[in-house]
């Protein structure tokens, strides 16, 4: 398809308005699309935590990258192990805030949990790291990319391809820029009111309205003051 203007000039005004519209729809098409991406989940292929010494303890332990470690959840006996939540392979552990940080990887949840589950660290059986704590917060996970990323990307396509169509169809596609031209024509045609007429007009239909509302209110008023009288309606 070409996308050369079309009898450029031709029907200017109607072309214009119509392109205008168009983006107008595009704009709000925009805006839903950004929406929907940002409740998008991404992949999250490594989850940040932070990890404080558990009651009673003076440490954490540690851990070297690549050693694994099981996620406990929350204990319903004191001084007991939670269920185990997942397990993660270790990326780094350094000092964060209030404890370590610590980045994991290939997180795997047991069926019907999550990272909000997640209230503890523990070595894996068999795993050299000796790292156990508490989390102080939750576990939050690192996505791929940035979820600003992929609105981003999703707006600027359908701004380009809603930018091609508009153009298109408002300006190269003969049928359709055919139509707005007659249509241009047409409204030419139209025997538009003047000034003067709009204003008089006006005026009527303002006295009009007023008259109208001043001729219900002494009609409400007449039929008040008759129930009253004859005792169906009370004064306050």
């Amino acid at each position: 398809m070409g996308l050369g203007l079309y009898k450029p000039g031709q029907g200017y005004w109607v072309r214009v308005m119509t392109a205008a519209f168009s983006g107008i729809i595009v704009l709000i098409a925009c805006a839903w699309m950004w929406n929907m991406l940002g409740g998008v989940q991404l992949p999250t292929p490594t989850w940040s935590m932070n990890v404080v010494p558990a009651k009673g303890s003076t440490g954490i332990g540690d851990a070297a990258a690549g050693q694994m470690v099981i996620f406990l959840g929350e204990s319903s006996e004191p001084d007991k192990p939670g269920p185990e939540v997942g397990t993660g392979e270790v990326v780094s552990v350094k000092p964060g805030t209030t404890g370590q940080q610590l980045i994991v990887r290939k997180v795997e949840f047991r069926p019907g949990q999550s990272g909000a589950q997640i209230q503890s660290v523990a070595p894996a059986p068999g795993s050299a790291a000796t790292l156990t704590g508490k989390l102080s917060g939750s576990a939050q996970g690192q996505p791929i990319f940035e979820a600003l990323y992929l609105q981003a990307a999703g707006v600027s396509v359908l701004i380009l391809v809603g930018g091609i169509l508009v153009f298109w169809l408002v300006g190269s596609k003969q049928s359709s820029v055919e139509f707005l031209i007659a249509t241009d024509g047409e409204m030419k045609k139209v025997n538009w009111s003047s000034k003067k007429d709009i204003i008089g007009s006006t005026q009527v239909v303002i006295m009009w309205c007023v008259l109208l509302v001043v001729g219900l209110f002494f009609v409400d008023l007449a039929f008040s003051s008759f129930f009253r009288l004859i005792h169906v309606l009370q004064d306050k």
